[in-house]
């Protein structure tokens, strides 16, 4: 099954990137969808999305503000959003698990520990967080894709200033996913990381940011089956 992933529009901004051919049973958008947390901008980005896909699944990013969440809940229903949750598709076939997330980040930035109250402390916690999401998703479908707007590895930031790379993602998530199993995660935020993809084993991490892309991203998902 072929699903079609992006990030970073910050539309307007990089609207002009978001091409592709077909059609594909799922689009994953891992945040930063628009500039300023403006709700009305991302009315295109969902309309490419749903004009290639039967399903939309999104996290937010740092550009979806918090105090904007639920305006984006209201104002595009047919996008599912994900905030430390995790949603079980039916696909018309075996069903795939995402678990969503902002994601977490190895060291916060100056703003958010000036503007996010006790961020330190939700960052400490966010790798068991989203361990517990994985293993809850997993009892109920199988095939489990992460999907977060900051990277879960420092593997696919090669490109970003090595200075930067704590502000940009936490490779303590990388820990997890490979400790549970998880063979597909996907992420945004690095606009200059080289690295599309990198493979660890059996899991395959993603970094479909637009700016370093310059496309959207195919991804073909391997379904696993139940053991009987």
């Amino acid at each position: 099954m072929l699903a079609l992933a992006f990030s970073d529009v910050h539309s307007p901004k990089y609207l002009h990137l978001l091409k592709a051919d077909g059609r594909y049973r799922l689009t994953l958008m891992a945040g930063d969808l628009v500039e300023r947390s403006r709700v009305e901008n991302l009315r295109p980005v969902v309309e490419f999305a749903k004009s290639r896909s039967d399903f939309i699944i999104s996290v937010f990013g740092n550009e979806e503000y918090r105090e904007k969440e639920e305006e984006f809940r209201e104002a595009y229903p047919e996008v599912r959003w994900l905030d430390d949750e995790y949603a079980v598709m039916d696909l018309g076939g075996p069903c795939v698990s995402v678990v969503g997330s902002r994601g977490s980040l190895l060291r916060p930035t100056s703003w958010q520990r000036k503007h996010l109250p006790n961020i330190e402390e939700e960052y400490s916690k966010k790798p068991e967080v989203i361990r517990k999401l994985i293993r809850e998703a997993k009892k109920e479908c199988p095939t489990v894709i992460y999907l977060s707007h900051y990277a879960p590895t420092w593997k696919t930031l090669v490109g970003e200033k090595r200075s930067i790379w704590p502000y940009l993602g936490d490779p303590r998530i990388e820990r997890v996913l490979l400790e549970e199993g998880v063979r597909l995660a996907v992420h945004g935020h690095a606009h200059y990381g080289r690295v599309a993809y990198v493979n660890l084993g059996r899991l395959t991490i993603y970094n479909v940011a637009l700016p370093a892309r310059g496309k959207p991203t195919k991804i073909a998902i391997g379904v696993q089956r139940k053991l009987i």
